[in-house]
């Protein structure tokens, strides 16, 4: 997740130069722009941000508050998701938690999208490209969240759209919206 190909996702998600972005002698994400070196999956975005002029980057910085938690969303994925994701035990309570947060939230952020929803969207592709549909709508407002990001073409990058029909949940909740 926080590797060269994300980071350059996420670069031009902001409408910036991704620069050059390698792994160093240890493994670690370096992003080389302007001759200057920065290291580090966190450190990178929080620079790219500051290049951007993108809605996402704006909003990832509107206070110092948004900006500790964007940061704080951004370890997070880093340190937990990403590598949780790999299991398939810890990848199912991973996936309820967010469930569970996005019952009365949009983004993980405020009221609109910032960094933090980037790196865990990428964080969790994998996991819920791998989804059925039924597991899919047991996690629905992760789902909706899910599927709002990659509706936008910054974030989507001509990928092919995950598909989250609800036809399970159609058959047995029908009902008419007035």
């Amino acid at each position: 997740m926080c590797d060269v190909a994300t980071v350059k996702k996420i670069a031009n998600c902001l409408g910036v130069s991704p620069g050059q972005v390698k792994l160093n002698d240890e493994q670690v994400v370096t992003r080389i722009s302007k001759n200057k070196s920065v290291n580090g999956f966190a450190s990178i975005l929080e620079t790219l941000a500051l290049e951007s002029t993108s809605e996402t980057a704006l909003n990832s910085k509107s206070s110092r508050e948004v900006e500790a938690q964007v940061y704080q969303w951004i370890e997070f994925a880093v340190l937990y998701v990403a590598p949780g994701s790999k299991d398939k035990y810890v990848a199912k309570q991973l996936l309820a938690d967010f469930n569970r947060l996005f019952i009365n939230k949009s983004y993980l952020v405020g009221h609109f999208i910032t960094l933090a929803d980037l790196a865990v969207y990428y964080a969790i592709y994998n996991l819920v490209k791998c989804l059925t549909p039924v597991e899919k709508e047991s996690y629905l407002n992760l789902s909706r969240w899910f599927d709002h990001l990659q509706q936008r073409p910054e974030v989507n990058q001509g990928e092919p759209l995950l598909n989250f029909t609800t036809i399970y949940l159609h058959g047995w909740a029908t009902g008419t919206h007035i």
